[in-house]
């Protein structure tokens, strides 16, 4: 599975061609542009303009082969009406630059104002391209290679319940629950999950609590600092059992004081999550009969059903990764999980099956059929 990851990194790199990157190609498009038209480099007071309309690029099949992944960074020539006159790759692999500049010139920006008009600019974009395999957890392998090391039955026993909910930046419903790109990459998803119930093995995980950020660029987890080594290593087992001997990359991995909070009122739930100076999140989900209400299939590790809640605050910052953001009042949804090794084992999650196409595959399709005949 091709994973595609865009972000903005404001005005173009100094230094040196490496010997990797492309020439930068001509700007062939400018000639939509008005021949007396002014383009206003981004910078100072003028900022990089916000990106309405993303398309991603198709993977080339040659950087696939070669189990290529890297930052292709473009320089864009934005017309005064937001849309993109002009795209050239001025860092990056020949094929994956070509098709990020290709991609590019579907993109919609919001119009940038100087002095009150609208005005062309020239700014610089990313755009990263990622492999993993299909259902990845964050967790990657390049492609066509057989995964080293432990296998699935190679994990203790386990068996967990209890509750979590993502917030990102995403539409809602969120493409990426139904096998499809996100709407808004990078997925700046982060997931708050507490454990109520449940063994690793021998080790009680009851009032497990922890923080997930990812699963692409910005892994990191966020461990509540009152659960001690064993418990933290229990849940990292836990992850590695999900993808067996794919590599887990996380940008940080912490011990923080964390707390996981609900209150409840008359037909609905208030969650939050807070790890003081890094994170504070929060999402209302409707209850029926005391259980999450509007619950929809959705790819989740935890479970192959979701709610979507209203979304209040979400910001995070650390700078020890370095990342932040605010995507107050985006996407969030919600799940209430009872979870095994044996649902992996036997590939009985959603995500399991996933590949990105934008639609449920067969195997999906299979697993709905499965749930319908199932007795309730």
């Amino acid at each position: 599975m091709a994973l595609l990851l865009a972000g903005g990194c404001g005005e173009r790199p100094e230094g040196e061609r490496r010997a990797e990157d492309p020439e930068p190609a001509p700007d062939t498009a400018l000639a939509a542009l008005p021949a007396e038209t002014e383009i206003v480099p981004v910078g100072g007071d003028i900022q990089r303009p916000e990106r309405t309309r993303f398309e991603p690029p198709a993977y080339p099949e040659s950087a696939r082969q070669r189990g290529e992944e890297a930052l292709v960074i473009l320089e864009l020539t934005v017309a005064r009406d937001g849309s993109v006159a002009a795209a050239r790759a001025l860092r990056g692999p020949e094929d994956l630059g070509t098709a990020a500049a290709e991609a590019a010139r579907h993109w919609e920006y919001e119009p940038t104002l100087v002095d009150g008009e609208p005005t062309a600019v020239r700014f610089a974009d990313t755009i990263r391209f990622l492999l993993r395999p299909a259902g990845g957890h964050g967790m990657r392998l390049p492609p066509g290679a057989a995964a080293p090391g432990p296998r699935i039955g190679d994990f203790p026993d386990w068996e967990v319940a209890g509750h979590a909910f993502t917030a990102c930046p995403c539409d809602t419903p969120c493409p990426c629950r139904s096998n499809a790109p996100p709407s808004h990459p990078p997925c700046h998803a982060t997931t708050a999950t507490e454990i109520t119930a449940g063994h690793y093995g021998g080790l009680d995980l009851a009032g497990s609590r922890f923080v997930t950020l990812g699963p692409e660029t910005w892994v990191a987890l966020y461990f509540d600092e009152a659960m001690g080594e064993p418990r933290r290593r229990a849940i990292l087992g836990i992850f590695r059992s999900l993808a067996p001997g794919a590599p887990q990359r996380y940008r940080a991995i912490r011990r923080v004081p964390l707390s996981i909070d609900e209150s409840r009122g008359p037909g609905e739930v208030l969650r939050r999550a807070v790890i003081p100076g890094i994170l504070e999140m929060e999402t209302t989900l409707p209850l029926e009969d005391g259980r999450l209400a509007g619950r929809i299939p959705g790819m989740d590790v935890w479970s192959n059903e979701i709610a979507y809640g209203r979304t209040g605050v979400y910001r995070f910052g650390d700078p020890e990764i370095p990342a932040a953001w605010d995507h107050s009042g985006r996407q969030s949804n919600a799940k209430e999980f009872t979870l095994n090794l044996g649902m992996y084992r036997e590939g009985r999650m959603l995500i399991q099956h996933a590949d990105g196409s934008g639609d449920w595959t067969d195997a999906q399709q299979a697993l709905f059929s499965c749930a319908r005949t199932r007795s309730p």
